[in-house]
């Protein structure tokens, strides 16, 4: 029951006390007649709109009341309320002050509505009923800043040309005043119900260039990753369990797989035998291309030199200073003096190699030795241009490669006990390969910039903590909530049990739907971008649209 008194249904039933029938107007006529009576309409709404806002309310509340009480009942077995006592229920309410001062109210909205019906003017034409449900609309469109125009055609006109078609499609039926309702909704453009129905999770197009980097690389996301939701990684962790912490695997060799491409390398682990293998083909391509030329020595070359040997005596003081340093580069000087050969190229590199990493704990020797390889590096490039352009590609994509793989060491290395396993997590990937190039990080230019990035932004762990809210709903709430209800309706004593059972399966099913494929990819979808809402065009959407729904005197259903 209700204690609200039915308004008139505007748009099925004809207007008491209307004229008599005339002959048909003319469709211009009765457009511009239309459009006048809902814009006196809307005015009317507009500032009866308090007291619809509460009207709706109270009826949502109590819709949502009974529907719990049927609920509840039907969880413990208990029949439904009978008539006779909702009735006493419904009694007490209408005789409680407050209901009394809400049904004054009520009734005076429904005495202006009823006048307004006996003397607006009545659409006659399709048309004109279109321009009635715009004029409705425009009157809180017009409200707040912005241009004027714009306002009146985004907030008026074309969502109540949508509502009008929406209720025209399903007149005379029970979906009229939802079908106007989410017509007027869709049309605007600014509703987060209609969207986020489509995407339900928009993120901004800066995640979406990094989820699309992650993608590229073959690496697949959860809903929770995709969209920066921790609720939703959350709940994607608690509710997957296993399946969880196997997708957390099968990324981690996603990841893996493509860090490791950089240096040319096809495997889903950075393991000791794979990086072996790697390191000795690299080499192997370098060695037979320097082979085939000679070190030409340039200008560039030797002020390359010179800028390494300047830096580093620059940072270390003259009795601190390493002999290794000026003895690597007084070799690199008689070798090239002599005429440097493939052989004796690669003989200087592999031994400038040794040293660095012999001496791997002592930055300014390390980055010494290695601006002296990079400088023997460039100038071999330079050589093989003149000699064997043919061969250029090669020796840079093999020198790209080779210097891609000592990034990759480091951030093996840095797993720690983990590094056997192999697995190259894009925090040490990002701290392994943001030391040596800042400034090709920050312009985001270098081999790993953009998948570092992306990987450390993206790719949180799929855990959480065990006093989560969700797990907390997991352990006790869903096994809690289908074991009284199995319990209720089962025969016999075993109702319980079974419901503690089918408690258990309803996380276990949950985890694996939001990880299949569809779910995550629903979820991920980036359709519908989100619209920056301004509250005064908000306000005037949502004043028509209640309007329209009290005055259409439509009640939720009740059983």
């Amino acid at each position: 029951m209700s204690n609200f008194k039915e308004a008139p249904a505007l748009k099925k039933m004809p207007r008491l006390g209307a004229a008599p029938q005339q002959p048909q107007p003319s469709t211009i006529g009765d457009v511009a007649a239309s459009g006048a009576s809902g814009l006196v309409r809307g005015s009317v709404e507009l500032g009866m709109l308090p007291a619809t806002i509460k009207r709706l309310g109270d009826r949502g509340a109590e819709y949502v009341v009974n529907q719990g009480d049927e609920f509840v009942r039907s969880i413990f077995g208990l029949p439904p309320m009978s008539d006779e006592w909702r009735a006493k229920v419904q009694k007490a309410k209408d005789e409680s002050w407050g209901a009394k001062m809400d049904n004054a109210i009520y009734s005076g909205q429904d005495a202006v509505r009823g006048v307004m019906d006996e003397n607006l003017y009545a659409p006659q034409t399709t048309p004109g009923k279109y321009a009635e449900t715009v004029g409705e609309f425009v009157p809180g469109a017009v409200l707040g800043g912005g241009n004027l125009l714009t306002n009146v055609v985004k907030y008026g006109a074309v969502p109540g040309l949508a509502s009008e078609a929406a209720g025209q499609a399903t007149e005379g039926t029970k979906l009229e005043p939802y079908a106007r309702l989410v017509g007027a909704l869709l049309g605007s453009g600014i509703v987060p119900a209609g969207e986020r129905l489509i995407t339900p999770l928009p993120v901004s197009a800066e995640r979406q260039q990094m989820n699309q980097t992650l993608r590229n690389e073959g690496i697949e996301l959860t809903g929770g990753q995709a969209s920066g939701s921790t609720t939703l990684r959350n709940a994607e962790s608690d509710l997957g369990g296993a399946a969880a912490k196997k997708f957390s695997e099968m990324q981690g060799d996603q990841h893996t797989r493509a860090a490791l491409s950089r240096a040319g390398i096809s495997a889903d682990r950075a393991t000791p035998e794979v990086m072996h293998q790697a390191l000795t083909r690299i080499g192997d391509d370098l060695d037979a291309l320097a082979a085939n030329n000679s070190l030409i020595p340039d200008p560039q070359f030797a002020n390359d030199i010179a800028t390494a040997r300047r830096d580093y005596n620059s940072r270390v003081g003259e009795g601190a200073r390493a002999p290794v340093v000026e003895d690597s580069i007084i070799d690199i000087a008689r070798l090239v003096n002599g005429g440097q050969r493939g052989e004796t190229y690669k003989a200087t590199r592999s031994r400038l190699e040794e040293e660095q990493a012999k001496n791997w704990h002592n930055r300014e020797i390390s980055e010494a030795l290695s601006a002296i390889r990079n400088a023997m590096d460039d100038a071999m490039e330079r050589s093989i241009a003149t000699q064997d352009p043919n061969s250029l590609n090669a020796w840079q994509e093999a020198k790209r490669q080779y210097r891609n793989f000592l990034d990759l060491e480091k951030a093996v290395a840095a797993a720690g006990e983990d590094a056997p396993k192999g697995i190259i997590s894009p925090s040490h990937l990002q701290s392994a390969t943001r030391p040596q190039s800042p400034r090709a990080f920050a312009q985001e230019d270098g081999d790993f910039t953009a998948l570092a990035k992306a990987g450390k932004e993206v790719l949180k762990p799929l855990s959480s903590s065990g006093g989560s809210p969700v797990r907390s709903f997991i352990q006790k709430g869903i096994p809690a909530l289908v074991s009284a209800g199995a319990g209720g309706k089962l025969a016999g004593g075993h109702g319980a049990i079974l419901g503690a059972i089918a408690g258990g399966a309803v996380p276990y099913a949950a985890g694996r739907i939001l990880l299949s494929p569809p779910v995550r990819a629903y979820l991920q979808n980036q359709l519908i971008q989100p619209t920056r809402l301004t509250s005064p065009r908000v306000a005037a959407l949502a004043q028509a649209l209640l309007s329209q729904q009290a005055a259409q005197g439509q009640q939720q259903p009740t059983r």
